[in-house]
């Protein structure tokens, strides 16, 4: 920066002046001299102070070059003490010319000699919030290294301080620098600068952590800050000001004796440096990646091995806790960031669909995001069959998450829609269920699969009224299990039956099913049949079309997968889902885009398999469209080619063809690739992921209209159950869950205990 007139030196000392608004402060500031008028003799006045240079001089004057640096002006460190004031100057350099004074690290880094590390000036007559200048008894101020008189020049430019001095305000025509941090490096320098004072005493409890030293803090106010080595004997110190208690002010480390005369010790339990929040800061960058998992035991072991310090499971969780929080921010923020989220989402992300619901206090309720690619994909080429389910969430302030998954042509998960409830009831359901129809609307065919909660069902009967309910098997099957205690050998007869009866696709092979069921456990079969109902579960007696999905398996899946994002903030999850979707949708495209055949991969395979058993297969034609085949090992079946049916049900169910409809068309030479639904085609699988999913940028980049910004979005009142949060699942009822396996310390068998053991034990007597 040129200071070329009156107008700059305002510049730089408005700027020296608030540094909170610009960032940073001027390092170097040059005067450069000014070209006196004709026949005007060049004047030097070399009593002129610094301020009198910047208040600008007379036309007759003429002001010498002179460099004064920043670091300078902080770092009284030198190898002659004697000869340099306060302001890092040389007293023989005060003269007719100052030039620019230079210090090497060496010197920097140096211990001081004989002499103490607390100045007089501003040790023993300092008070809280003042700072005061010791005079001689005839009120001349003094040196304190020598108590040597300053002249007049020195006086004058000690007492000007850039940080504090008043400057006028920055002209119009002006454009303020943009933030450049100061704090560039792990390591503590004189002239570093620091915002806050913790950010100060953080960064040194960091490198004495990594150094592997501890400190006492032997003065801390709000102007000043000392430490100073543990060890009596070190001459370790340190020191850091700042020049006004205005926030603004940053605070700079103006002397440090960085040079341990003691013997460093490992840090041992108990140490002052070990601390959560130190760790923390330190391991933050594992935190970086989302599905990165780092635990408190990995933390201990990294501790352990590259700093030797040994850190209890209590330590380590709670600086886990500290660097997830550095990372993903607050509980409470991430709340309130919600809604600034959703609207950069939807203007990123074209016919994205997102509502946020809050009680009469602001605090959140509801929210539900179902984005414009996978809504485009759904509504066109995916199969109308989405399976829902609900999870509980692993962050502080709990609650469930919803989710409404389907399945693409390549029998891959395919997202539709998530919601953030506070709790898991009824009116959450039913609030859910709204919005997901205010998403897909009535869509012909549309079926809903979900266990047998009733919360549920209730929902997606009052919202959905063209739409049929299915049940997951699998939950029927947990909750026969669970209810009708059976011995294994009996349920190993009553399971397969089950499964063959809900996989089941014609209606006489479910009967003859449903009465082995009948014959294995009427009890069972009994409330199979008339308390859950067979239309419910069983695919033979549904009245709407499941295709192959007969679970809420996929929805399981999208519980799986964010199993450890569901331990993240509520709009870090989110975005986690977004981030998510952003990558399957680009990966699948381009998968998609290179399939040779017509078909995607996994329906081509099932259409090959069976068209290996339709080529030994006889076939009589009945009519043009209509015809009998028969061999193959299987029974005789009756095929509708223009109806595309088929007496299996497996044509008409599926959408995709049978093995009596290949026959039927390889007798005839008809493509039965045309017969198959769109849905598996890889044109419509290329077309659900056409549409990419947009990131949202940095929240620093954020556009954000001022009637949003100005709604404040509370957490949940829920209140927060005390202890550690729970992070596994409760296992629902008659699930199979891996249980320890315990063998008896007597007799050394499985199944039992020493307590409950009744095995006879062998004598050893002789």
């Amino acid at each position: 920066m040129d200071i070329c007139d009156d107008e700059m030196v305002r510049v730089v000392l408005h700027m020296a002046s608030d540094v909170a608004n610009f960032g940073c402060i001027p390092i170097f500031v040059t005067t450069s001299p000014r070209v006196p008028s004709e026949g005007i003799e060049p004047h030097v006045d070399t009593e002129t102070s610094f301020r009198a240079n910047m208040s600008g001089p007379d036309n007759d004057e003429e002001v010498l070059p002179r460099t004064i640096s920043l670091q300078q002006y902080y770092s009284p460190i030198h190898d002659n003490y004697d000869n340099i004031d306060d302001n890092g100057v040389t007293l023989q350099d005060v003269g007719a010319t100052v030039f620019p004074i230079t210090t090497s690290l060496e010197q920097r880094y140096s211990p001081y000699h004989n002499n103490d590390f607390r100045d007089n000036d501003d040790f023993h007559n300092e008070t809280e919030g003042d700072n005061h200048e010791d005079e001689c008894e005839d009120n001349t101020p003094v040196n304190n290294r020598g108590n040597r008189h300053i002249p007049s020049m020195v006086r004058s430019r000690r007492r000007i301080d850039p940080l504090t001095s008043v400057a006028p305000t920055l002209p119009s025509n002006m454009v303020a620098p943009s933030f450049v941090s100061s704090c560039d490096s792990d390591d503590i320098s004189v002239g570093k600068l620091f915002a806050e004072k913790n950010e100060f005493i953080l960064q040194l409890r960091k490198v004495a952590f990594r150094d592997k030293f501890d400190f006492k803090i032997a003065r801390s106010i709000t102007t000043r800050f000392e430490a100073h080595c543990c060890s009596e004997s070190c001459k370790w110190r340190i020191r850091a000001t700042r020049c006004s208690n205005e926030q603004n002010v940053p605070w700079v480390v103006k002397r440090i004796d960085n040079v341990h005369t003691c013997h460093n010790e490992v840090l041992v339990d108990g140490r002052h440096q070990v601390r959560s929040r130190v760790v923390g800061h330190i391991i933050v960058e594992k935190y970086i990646q989302d599905k990165r998992i780092y635990s408190p035991n990995d933390i201990r072991a990294d501790m352990q091995q590259e700093y030797g310090v040994q850190l209890t499971y209590q330590q380590a969780y709670r600086a886990r806790e500290v660097g997830l929080e550095i990372v993903r921010g607050n509980p409470a923020e991430s709340y309130n960031l919600l809604l600034k989220y959703s609207h950069v989402l939807t203007t990123a992300n074209e016919g994205t669909v997102t509502h946020l619901e809050q009680d009469r206090d602001g605090n959140f309720l509801y929210y539900f995001v179902a984005l414009g690619s996978s809504i485009k994909g759904f509504m066109q080429y995916i199969r109308p069959v989405i399976a829902v389910d609900g999870t509980h969430l692993k962050e502080l302030y709990c609650g469930s998450m919803f989710v409404a998954t389907c399945l693409d042509g390549n029998n891959q998960l395919y997202p539709l829609a998530i919601g953030i409830m506070d709790l898991e009831n009824n009116d959450a359901w039913e609030w859910f269920m709204m919005k997901l129809h205010g998403v897909i609307g009535d869509r012909p065919e549309l079926v809903i699969i979900s266990d047998r909660c009733t919360a549920i069902r209730r929902a997606v009967l009052k919202v959905f009224h063209n739409a049929t309910h299915g049940v997951c098997f699998y939950h029927v099957k947990g909750n026969i299990k669970s209810q009708f205690r059976m011995s294994k050998a009996l349920w190993d007869q009553f399971e397969p039956a089950f499964i063959n009866a809900a996989k089941a696709y014609g209606h006489e092979e479910f009967k003859r099913q449903l009465e082995g069921l009948w014959m294995i456990h009427s009890g069972a079969a009994d409330y199979l049949e008339n308390n859950v109902g067979t239309c419910n579960w069983a695919r033979s007696q549904f009245e709407g079309r499941r295709y192959s999905i007969l679970t809420t398996n996929i929805a399981e899946s999208v519980n799986a997968f964010m199993r450890e994002p569901r331990k993240f903030l509520v709009t870090h999850l989110v975005d986690h889902f977004r981030k998510t979707l952003q990558q399957w949708f680009y990966d699948r495209k381009i998968v998609a885009e290179s399939m040779t055949t017509r078909l995607t991969t996994w329906a081509d395979e099932i259409v090959t398999e069976r068209r290996t058993i339709a080529e030994r297969m006889i076939v009589r034609p009945v009519s043009p469209h209509r015809f009998q085949v028969i061999g193959g090992g299987l029974k005789e079946g009756l095929v509708d080619l223009q109806k595309r049916t088929c007496s299996c049900k497996v044509f008409q169910l599926d959408q995709l063809v049978c093995a009596y409809a290949i026959a039927a068309c390889l007798t005839h030479r008809v493509d039965f690739i045309n017969l198959c639904s769109d849905f598996y085609t890889t044109e419509s699988l290329a077309m659900a992921y056409a549409q990419p999913v947009e990131p949202v940028g940095d929240v620093a980049d954020w556009e954000v209209p001022d009637e949003i910004q100005e709604i404040q979005v509370y957490p949940p009142v829920e209140a927060l159950s005390p202890g550690r949060r729970k992070e596994l699942r409760i296992p629902s009822a008659g699930e199979d869950v891996d249980r320890r396996i315990v063998r008896c310390g007597r007799c050394h068998e499985l199944g039992h205990n020493r307590k409950r053991c009744k095995n006879p034990i062998a004598s050893t007597r002789s």
